[in-house]
């Protein structure tokens, strides 16, 4: 097993990665298509859960807070992640 280990760690030391030959500076390729689209189905999902929140807080008969502290929790993740993802495709 131990062989097998060292086997693969060589194996992986002798692979000659793309980005060693060029400065930090341009190993941004652009944006990827997968962090944009992701973006903003993130962002869209997190305004879609702070719209339900705020018309559940207005509009609600009662106040559940277990509802409030979940939309709460899931409109921050997924804006975050979707503001990340998308500022990560500008390069930031």
């Amino acid at each position: 097993m131990l062989f097998l280990f060292l086997w693969i760690i060589n194996l992986i030391a002798q692979i000659e990665w793309p980005w060693e030959d060029r400065p930090p500076e341009e190993w941004y390729e652009g944006p990827s298509l997968l962090l944009w689209v992701l973006g903003w189905i993130f962002l869209f999902i997190g305004l879609t859960a702070l719209i339900v929140l705020v018309l559940y807080t207005k509009y609600g008969r009662e106040i559940s807070i277990r509802l409030s502290i979940i939309t709460i929790i899931v409109a921050s993740i997924f804006l975050g992640f979707g503001f990340h993802f998308i500022l990560i495709n500008f390069g930031y």
